[in-house]
């Protein structure tokens, strides 16, 4: 089992505008954190918001089309199964 942050096929992602909410929520809070003086937060924020940028924007219909067919694989595999007789 790999190992995710940040899971972009959950549904909760599927709305655009909740992707963008995502990416730019933290990029903003890093401005908070920076204006405050705190910058190792705002490193921390900064990075957080350029990873969920990357995950949820840029890769998000790759990453869909990889759960996709690895969704298609398992069902074509259960179906083989079924389908082959029980002394097999």
């Amino acid at each position: 089992m790999k190992f995710q942050i940040l899971d972009p096929t959950h549904p909760f992602f599927k709305p655009l505008w909740i992707r963008i909410l995502c990416t730019v929520f933290p990029l903003a809070w890093a401005g908070v954190e920076f204006s405050n003086g705190a910058t190792g937060w705002a490193m921390i924020f900064v990075v957080t918001g350029l990873y969920a940028g990357y995950e949820l924007l840029f890769m998000y219909d790759h990453t869909i089309r990889k759960a996709e067919a690895k969704a298609e694989a398992e069902r074509v595999r259960i179906a083989a199964e079924a389908e082959r007789p029980d002394g097999e």
